[in-house]
């Protein structure tokens, strides 16, 4: 009676209930002498509870009788029963079956929520269960009783059920889950069922496919609701993924939201029975984590993001996925703009991976969830990811977990040194705030040059990586070089960035090579000994004839048609970058600060001095300390392999490619590879001018910097370019469409998608504030009249905000309003502009002027081109200039 006394007064806390329940109870007992005890005087009604959480309590069959009686006390609001890993037997589910019947005899609302995790569930449980669950919808009585309800508000309807069922862990036999199942009725409004962790297997699982494969008597699937599974931890394997899938897939009136199949022993036989057989259904999350799926069968779940349009939530944690998938993963992604949340832990990733990752981070809009635990991130691969994150326009990573974003931010110069202890979330708020304020930069420029009637700001204007007004170009891929000379010089990345490119056997993109692929860590690992030439000669590389070396003395034809097949096909045009011929360094000095490289003079435990006698030679790095000017280093800028051996096994190699003709991905970029020879050509002559072998050592690791910085920059330019199938990023805009009418926020979001805008949506003002909060949009359209909140309230609201929290960035919004704008007069313009509002636009929308009105108050590029309406300029109201 206490605890419901409290519970039945919100505003009172528990001493204050203490007080009240025995004041109560002595003045019951002074009026009945009779009474031994406050309890049996003091009579409550139970509190409207929605939901009990009793889990983890060991209440057992005991307290499953006490609280059976609760079950079916008069609580209509009571929603959620939560029972996980209770040690509930036998005796205490049919208590609970007992407590379920009582409840609906007596007309109360059923239960939607039931969870049993946790307990164990045996055969002649099952059947009871279900047909309890089940009567809880069937029978239709009226409430006998009520505090303030009618009794027909409480009658069942058809819609009303368990709609989520949770039996993990309860060690349920197949038998016993179909008896359960089946008791529960064909038309049971169930939409979640949840079973993972019981041991089913591939046999038991075809008993499970049969029951899902079933008709009721209207025709319809059994379950005709049920839209989200979780069958993870249940060793399935390909053979029961491939049943369970084939009955999913035959539910089409049904569509899949979420699908949980981890920890299962997949492989890449079952992901192409998933993907193959989830397409037509609109999937929203898709949990394949803790299986062995691979490369391979990463690649196969890229190849099928693009026909899942819907699909927002991907977790491949621990798959044993390598760079290769990694890579094909985020090419897929950058064409995937739904996903807003991907795991990724458990994969080790190298520094090749975060280079993709880094790249596909700076081109999604939407990813905010990102998990990378246990990744084995080096600080350079951090430093990629980094840059992508914060290169991306609207910056919209909120959450990333396996490594702290503060220090590679501060390590590339993104965030003060004060800022690397900050948490990843307040890290990725700075940076948002940052580029909030170089919007309006970019608003300001674009606002002065059509003031003095200049041409506006456009793409081809901003070609550089920073614009005359000094804010960062509005292009992810020029924001992106300009951090890569501030990432660290790392061996690794700068061994990888060479085999890429000068690696006659494609590197990782290639797919003739894919049998090469499998060797090329341990290739890499083993380049230092005599392993490497085994490894090279069990499993041979492809070799161009003209006998070209591996490294950056790699010789150059002046004709650079790659031989793939087809003697006459042509490579890609000549890539141009913004490196002038006349930039390569005459002295020390010039070199080290060539393309961002440091000119610091390192320390002597970690610096590699250049070999300059012998530029064809293998690299390795010296063991020893002391710094000798014949000392090799594992820098060096040639790892072709040299003597007679070699030429034998090059040979041997080259007959065996089928007489197929490669060249180096270099030979497409003959400007860069001339501007590198070239490079080398200044560094070898430093050397040999150069006595002090301390300074020698200075210039080796100089040079290995400024080409280091090349090859990335090369390499993003690869991507950007759409070399290996890299779609291309494009320039595109963000807008926010805040409108209580479903009608005008799915018609004016198809307009702006139709035109490649990237659109989201709020129904009310509440919702676009907090949207508005968190997100960047290069505009934001704003109903004036909406429930919860109308547009004035959420405009001022935000301003508040803004001004509070990150002052001197400034969202625009655009209002709309169903009056005439034409028509107001000057006391109600500055109603609008006191509530902080740009830009007025009349409803019914005109969409081509909303059009215009983008390209006028968020002037990121003009590519619209609306010239049929250039006599409308002056239809909308500019409020900063009424």
């Amino acid at each position: 009676p206490l605890l419901y006394l409290a519970l039945n007064s919100p505003g009172m806390d528990l001493v204050a209930a203490t007080d009240e329940f025995y004041q109560l109870s002595e003045q019951q007992l002074i009026a009945n002498a009779n009474a031994q005890s406050p309890s049996e005087v003091v009579l409550l009604n139970p509190p409207p509870l929605a939901v009990i959480n009793l889990s983890y309590t060991d209440i057992g069959d005991y307290g499953m009788e006490a609280l059976s009686e609760f079950l079916y006390s008069d609580n209509a609001a009571l929603k959620t029963i939560d029972l996980s890993f209770c040690s509930i037997d036998s005796q205490g589910f049919l208590s609970l079956c007992h407590g379920l019947r009582t409840r609906n005899s007596r007309g109360l609302p059923p239960i939607e929520a039931l969870v049993l995790a946790g307990n164990t569930i045996v055969n002649d449980v099952g059947k009871q269960l279900g047909s309890a669950i089940s009567s809880t919808r069937t029978k239709h009585h009226k409430r006998k009783s009520g505090h303030d309800a009618s009794p027909s508000s409480y009658s069942n309807s058809s819609s009303e059920g368990i709609k989520l069922l949770h039996l993990g862990s309860t060690s349920i036999s197949m038998k016993c889950l179909t008896e359960l199942l089946v008791a529960l009725g064909p038309t049971c409004p169930l939409q979640e069922l949840k079973l993972q962790s019981n041991r089913i297997g591939p046999i038991d699982a075809a008993i499970l496919v049969k029951f899902l494969e079933g008709k009721s008597d209207n025709g319809l699937p059994v379950l005709p609701k049920l839209n989200r599974l979780d069958m993870s931890y249940n060793e399935l394997g390909d053979v029961g993924t491939t049943k369970l899938t084939r009955a999913i897939s035959k539910r089409s009136k049904v569509h899949m939201t979420e699908v949980s199949l981890s920890g299962n022993d997949m492989g890449s036989k079952g992901i192409e029975s998933i993907m193959n057989k989830l397409l037509q259904h609109k999937l929203i999350t898709l949990n394949l984590d803790n299986n062995s799926i691979g490369d391979q069968g990463c690649q196969l779940v890229a190849a099928s993001l693009r026909s899942i349009p819907s699909l927002h939530r991907l977790n491949l944690a621990f798959n044993d996925i390598g760079c290769r998938g990694i890579a094909t993963l985020m090419r897929s992604l950058v064409g995937c703009e739904s996903i807003t949340s991907l795991g990724l832990s458990g994969n080790v990733m190298r520094v090749s991976g975060a280079i993709a990752m880094g790249f596909t981070l700076a081109q999604h809009p939407r990813l905010s969830v990102l998990e990378l635990d246990n990744c084995c991130l080096s600080q350079v691969a951090q430093c990629h990811i980094a840059a992508g994150i914060i290169s991306n326009r609207w910056v919209p990573m909120k959450v990333m977990h396996g490594f702290r974003a503060g220090p590679p931010m501060v390590a590339i110069g993104a965030l003060e040194i004060m800022a690397q202890h900050f948490t990843n979330e307040e890290c990725f708020r700075l940076r948002r705030d940052i580029q909030m304020k170089t919007l309006l930069q970019w608003m300001e420029s674009n606002r002065n040059a059509s003031s003095s009637d200049r041409r506006t700001l456009t793409n081809d204007l901003l070609s550089g990586a920073n614009e005359s007004t000094g804010a960062p170009s509005q292009s992810a891929y020029l924001r992106m070089l300009d951090w890569l000379g501030r990432i660290p010089f790392d061996e690794s990345e700068l061994m990888d960035l060479r085999k890429y490119f000068y690696d006659v056997s494609g590197g990782e993109g290639d797919q003739k090579s894919g049998s090469n692929l499998k060797h090329r860590g341990d290739i890499l690992s083993a380049l230092a000994s005599d392993v490497v030439e085994e490894i090279l000669d069990s499993e041979p590389l492809a070799y161009s004839d003209d006998d070209a070396t591996i490294g950056l003395d790699l010789s150059v034809s002046d004709d650079t048609n790659i031989k793939v097949g087809d003697p006459s096909s042509k490579a890609p045009p000549e890539v141009r970058m913004p490196l002038s011929a006349d930039c390569m360094p005459k002295s020390e000095s010039e070199m080290g600060e060539m393309y961002g490289a440091s000119i610091e003079v390192r320390g002597k435990s970690d610096t590699s001095s250049l070999r300059m006698d012998d530029w064809n030679g293998f690299a390795n790095r010296s063991s020893s300390k002391a710094l000798q000017r014949n000392s090799v280093s594992s820098l060096s800028m040639n790892m072709g392999r040299s003597g007679s051996n070699s030429t034998h096994s090059r040979s041997e190699a080259s007959t065996r490619s089928d007489s197929i003709q490669y060249k180096a991905r270099i030979t497409m970029f003959p400007e860069f590879a001339a501007k590198l020879d070239n490079l080398k050509a200044v560094a070898q002559e430093m050397m040999d001018n150069e006595l002090d072998p301390v300074q020698q050592d200075v210039i080796a690791q100089q040079f290995a910097e400024a080409s280091l910085t090349i090859l990335r920059q090369l390499r993003y330019h690869c991507m950007e370019s759409g070399l290996d199938g890299w779609r291309q990023g494009k320039l595109r805009r963000k807008v926010l469409i805040v409108d209580d009418s479903i009608v005008t926020r799915k018609m004016v979001a198809r307009a702006f998608e139709k035109a490649n805008f990237i659109v989201d949506t709020a129904e009310n003002g509440v919702e676009g504030v907090n949207k508005m909060k968190e997100s960047i949009y290069d505009i934001a359209f704003m109903d004036i009249d909406m429930p919860v909140m109308n547009g004035f309230d959420a405009t001022k609201a935000l301003r508040m905000w803004e001004d509070s929290v990150r002052p001197g960035a400034r969202q625009p919004i655009c209002a709309l309003t169903a009056a005439h704008v034409d028509d107001f007069d000057r006391d109600e313009l500055m109603k609008f502009k006191d509530a902080g509002l740009d830009v007025m636009e009349s409803k019914p929308c005109n969409i081509p002027r909303l059009f215009k009105v983008v390209d006028d108050v968020s002037p990121m590029f003009s590519d619209l081109s609306i010239n049929a309406i250039q006599h409308s300029d002056e239809g909308h109201i500019d409020m900063v200039t009424a």
